[in-house]
């Protein structure tokens, strides 16, 4: 890494497990807790590996001795001919003080998102500021997110902050307009009766189709009538897949009983 040395102490990250000056900038690294053999576990690790590329970026080449490296990376440390080791092994949420990758697409809207309280929090109080303020930076939601929502991961909270700020960035800092309906509430109620009546109109000419299919199948009629020539409400009703308070009352309307 090109720099003075100083840079991750800047970034607020910890004592790196190894540090070693070299002519233009130096070389850290750090020792994870953790396996990492399964697909989900190298895909974490990236995103680290990515998220230290990003925090820095912006260091610039800088001829450096070695006499610079800092009294914090020297303390509880071990020299070699080569570099400094710090007898430490870290945590992931450790480095929780990385940059996040930046993420300019929407994320999918799932149930889960409709259950998230913090991200409904966020984005809340994101429409609160661009009402009062009309453009919103990032600090801003961040910065409320952690003062609320002090038990969450800072990278998770910081992940939903930036999604909702892509969100609204995206949109030019406009509040969707809520869906409002174009009829009136007795027009509503007018159209939702009459559609329920012909759902219930188109039911009871299907269960009457149903019930005379059966009564006109010749091979059922020994099954479906009494030696008296009654019909047999119960075959009916389970044959047509029916109650028998149903067969009965169309039996009725048919003039059958």
């Amino acid at each position: 890494m090109h720099g003075n040395g100083t840079e991750w102490i800047e970034e607020g990250l910890p004592t790196p497990t190894y540090h070693e000056h070299i002519n233009i900038g130096y070389m850290i690294a750090y020792a994870l807790d953790g396996y990492f053999g399964t697909t989900q576990g190298t895909q974490y690790l990236n995103d680290i590996i990515a998220r230290f590329l990003i925090t820095f970026r912006e260091c610039k080449p800088t001829r450096i001795s070695s006499s610079s490296l800092s009294f914090e990376a020297r303390r509880s440390s071990s020299s070699t001919p080569y570099g400094t080791y710090f007898n430490k092994i870290y945590k992931l949420k450790e480095l929780q003080a990385l940059k996040s990758m930046s993420n300019n697409k929407l994320p999918r809207a799932t149930a889960d998102k409709f259950e998230d309280f913090t991200f409904w929090a966020i984005k809340f109080h994101c429409e609160d500021l661009i009402k009062e303020q009309g453009v919103v930076s990032a600090a801003q939601l961040i910065q409320f997110a952690l003062d609320n929502f002090e038990g969450k991961e800072h990278s998770t909270l910081k992940a939903k902050c930036r999604s909702v700020w892509n969100y609204y960035e995206q949109r030019d800092w406009s509040i969707p307009v809520p869906y409002k309906r174009k009829c009136t509430e007795e027009q509503y109620m007018a159209t939702r009766q009459e559609n329920m009546n012909k759902v219930n109109q188109n039911r009871i000419i299907k269960n009457r189709n149903k019930i005379k299919a059966v009564l006109d199948d010749i091979f059922l009629q020994d099954d479906i009538k009494f030696k008296n020539g009654k019909y047999r409400v119960g075959k009916i009703a389970e044959l047509t897949n029916l109650t028998r308070q149903s067969v009965s009352k169309y039996l009725k309307e048919m003039d059958l009983v």
